[in-house]
């Protein structure tokens, strides 16, 4: 089966980590498939593997043949050969739009073939996962057809890719170091918290990175490692040997969920404040699986965590932080059986596959 996955790194390289591993994954369940990366950002894309040459038009990494977003003459050659056979199945991953070459393809070169475009969403907890899970819609040609199809948290929406080394829970660091990969803010309170606590901490690249370490460089601590890039299965263990994760995007949220190591998520800050929506609602995913005085306490802390420093009292969120830190164990439960319950709702790529199938576009 020919799959093309279309990926615009947008923000440093969550767009690119996850598409590349919906990539991977897709190629492992089902070896014959021909799995096409389509990469505006390739740059990004070789962070996460150094195997990328961001120079070039195509290679084939993986297994995956690689193409640049923008390379136009080639990407039209390449892709309508064979009455467009390389589009028959599209992934739009994050409302990223299509290339210029690609929509002269689907809706002015007049394929013979049926094209099903599937928008891959945006991981979310909000209601509408759900409402717009295989949801259908209109195009400009009845030949090319699509619906969405939606990652999520609950068994009626695809679920969270669950590949290699994530199939089952990772054995707990208790004594590990936290990972802070987080977007700007004041982050003083925090790092006079770990200070006080003793605790190590590793430093992700990307935005964040700089006003940390100046917090830390203020509160005088220094037993931190600024993390080198690293390719996207050395970030996968790194994050299971830690002890608690402060991350952000999407990505790292989702191998977060998947650990059932203690974590606080920062989503993405965005116009009046609708972050704290997204935020809310993951947390009320998870709500049933604290006690109601522990879910109170991650409630506020995550709300700190997701405010702008100006409205936030920042000697209780330092206090916060604190408690958190030296008591992960006893919130260890909570984020541990949240972990368990989302592998029952099955692997994405696997929910996809079945999907594939069961509308007959193979």
């Amino acid at each position: 089966m020919n799959i093309t996955i279309l990926c615009k790194v947008v923000d440093n390289f969550g767009d690119i980590g996850v598409c590349y591993r919906l990539a991977r994954q897709l190629k492992k369940i089902e070896p014959s498939n021909h799995i096409s990366l389509i990469v505006q950002g390739l740059d990004s894309f070789h962070n996460i593997n150094n195997k990328i040459d961001e120079t070039k038009s195509f290679q084939v990494v993986d297994d995956l043949e690689v193409y640049d977003w923008n390379a136009n003459d080639f990407c039209f050659e390449k892709f309508s050969e064979n009455d467009g056979e390389k589009l028959a199945i599209i992934l739009e991953c994050f409302q990223c739009g299509r290339p210029e070459w690609m929509e002269e393809i689907l809706f002015e070169k007049k394929l013979e073939r049926t094209v099903h475009i599937i928008m891959i969403d945006y991981l979310t907890a909000e209601k509408y996962a759900e409402d717009f899970h295989c949801l259908k819609s209109l195009t400009r040609s009845a030949k090319v057809q699509k619906v969405n199809f939606m990652p999520g948290f609950t068994s009626k929406t695809g679920g969270l890719i669950i590949d290699d080394g994530w199939e089952a829970l990772p054995e707990r660091n208790e004594h590990g170091p936290l990972l802070f990969f987080m977007y700007d803010n004041e982050w003083l309170p925090l790092a006079n918290a770990i200070r006080d606590t003793g605790k190590s901490v590793l430093i992700g690249q990307g935005k964040g990175r700089d006003s940390f370490i100046d917090a830390c460089s203020r509160s005088g601590l220094r037993d931190l490692e600024i993390l080198p890039f690293m390719n996207q299965n050395q970030w996968d263990l790194m994050m299971k040997s830690t002890s608690a994760l402060f991350i952000r995007g999407e990505e790292s949220l989702s191998r977060a969920c998947l650990s059932g190591i203690p974590f606080v998520w920062q989503a993405y800050p965005q116009t009046e404040e609708y972050q704290l929506v997204k935020m809310e609602a993951l947390l009320q995913a998870m709500k049933g699986f604290f006690d109601s005085e522990d879910f109170d306490f991650l409630y506020k802390l995550w709300m700190d965590f997701n405010l702008p420093s100006t409205e936030r009292n920042e000697y209780n969120f330092e206090n916060a932080c604190k408690v958190f830190l030296e008591g992960l164990e006893a919130f260890e439960y909570g984020f541990r059986d949240f972990a368990v319950s989302l592998r029952k709702n099955g692997d994405l790529c696997s929910n996809l596959m079945t999907f594939i199938r069961k509308i007959d576009i193979i």
